[in-house]
């Protein structure tokens, strides 16, 4: 038979014996500090996005889905590129606020539809790991230039 805890194979030693003898004795040793009112620490995993960023998600993914449903956004922006857009670029990045505008109506450069542009997956990815095309169009902090 196998523990439920460890899945370590053991003889059990009377019919209904789910643990073997080292997880049967560490459970114990739990009962009595909880008993004994030793508080046991739980690891909480780190959130993924925090409050204000899933508030902002929600309205993103809304946002983009009708952004790109128009009808002069349905081609991805780069020169010669004729694919369809997938994605949104923003071209003066996604941390921050703009100018004085955006700050006193609390719209982000992640929500800001002003610099948002139309983009394929592949060139998406190419403006962030390629300098020359970035510099070109001037949409990413690698070649070190002010954006738009």
């Amino acid at each position: 038979m196998r523990c439920i805890n460890c899945r370590e194979k053991f003889e059990p030693k009377f019919f209904l014996q789910k643990h073997c003898f080292e997880c049967k004795v560490s459970e114990k040793k739990y009962q009595e500090e909880i008993r004994s009112g030793v508080t046991v620490k739980t690891v909480k995993p780190i959130a993924k996005f925090s409050d204000k960023r899933k508030v902002e998600n929600l309205k993103y993914t809304a946002n983009r889905i009708v952004f790109l449903g128009k009808k002069e956004n349905k081609i991805c922006f780069i020169d010669e590129c004729g694919k369809k857009a997938t994605t949104v670029e923003h071209i003066c990045g996604r941390k921050g606020f703009y100018d004085d505008w955006a700050r006193d109506n609390n719209v982000s450069l992640y929500l800001d539809q002003r610099f948002w542009r139309p983009c394929c997956h592949a060139h998406n990815l190419e403006l962030e790991n390629n300098p020359k095309l970035s510099k070109e169009y001037q949409l990413s902090k690698i070649h070190g230039g002010k954006k738009l």
